[in-house]
């Protein structure tokens, strides 16, 4: 909405006083939702997938320690965004070669967004059967797995128009932020028109605003319907921001925490789904 104003309203010279805006909240209940910024990791390593300190090993490897320790206490499935294929597939990489990959399957068995359109139906068919197998009652003693992990990109073909309701997404991790290409040359010059139109600052507030908008879609790919719960992990010190926290959905904001450590992040999550599964319990 802010962009909006900005570039459209505001540079007519419509007055603000004119601007009403209004925000509905989100059916599910307080308690159905968990939103947590993390700004560092387990080994307590400040959480910066920058594009100069993201392909750095150290922080590949944190990646690696935080989901390792979520999948622990997330059950069924758990969609983890990565802000492009190129990056998801560099850590895969290195996972595989430092052994964390192998350590992640263990808990969940890792399933990845294919880049071809084709493979897209297959995978997730995959990926919910097998989610179904390590929740069914009669199954879970054929499995070691408590769910699975789906590897997406944000704006890739799994972040629009697939829902990972109830079981296929009770955690949706994102890794980062997917700023765009400021190198590009259409980019550039559009910058350098808001910028001289609008003020100082305007482009980097346009290049904030398509960022979170892909952050947004992904992350309410969650939470279909009013009895669906789900949890939410943006990973980056960047998340810790109030400018970049305004630009998340109210129904998301008012549910966030902010944690500077790992350990109490990890343990809202345990309280969270220990009390889902309580819940659960009572109702039948």
């Amino acid at each position: 909405v802010s962009e909006f104003k900005q570039q459209l309203l505001y540079s007519c010279s419509l007055s603000t006083g004119v601007i009403a805006e209004f925000s509905c909240g989100h059916i599910i209940p307080a308690d159905h939702l968990l939103a947590v910024a993390l700004t560092k990791g387990p080994s307590g390593v400040e959480l910066d997938f920058t594009y100069q300190s993201r392909d750095c090993k150290a922080m590949i490897s944190e990646v690696s320690r935080v989901l390792s320790n979520i999948c622990m206490v997330v059950p069924a499935g758990l969609v983890c965004f990565f802000p492009s294929y190129e990056y998801k597939e560099k850590v895969v990489k290195e996972w595989c070669q430092s052994g964390a990959f192998q350590k992640i399957d263990a808990k969940k068995k890792i399933f990845s967004e294919p880049k071809k359109a084709a493979q897209v139906e297959q995978t997730l068919g995959d990926y919910g059967k097998f989610i179904k197998i390590t929740q069914s009652s009669q199954d879970k003693t054929s499995t070691s797995h408590n769910g699975a992990i789906l590897l997406c990109v944000v704006g890739g073909k799994m972040s629009e128009g697939i829902n990972f309701s109830d079981d296929l997404g009770r955690c949706v991790v994102v890794v980062g932020l997917p700023f765009p290409n400021i190198q590009s040359p259409e980019l550039k010059e559009y910058i350098s028109y808001l910028d001289a139109t609008l003020g100082h600052k305007a482009g980097q507030q346009h290049c904030e605003n398509v960022c979170m908008k892909a952050v947004n879609q992904s992350i309410g790919r969650a939470i279909r319907h009013i009895n669906d719960y789900s949890t939410i992990v943006l990973l980056d010190k960047r998340y810790g921001r109030t400018s970049v926290q305004t630009k998340l959905p109210e129904w998301i904001r008012s549910r966030l925490q902010t944690h500077t450590q790992f350990g109490p992040a990890f343990a809202a999550l345990r309280k969270f789904f220990v009390g889902r599964s309580l819940r659960r319990k009572d109702e039948s």
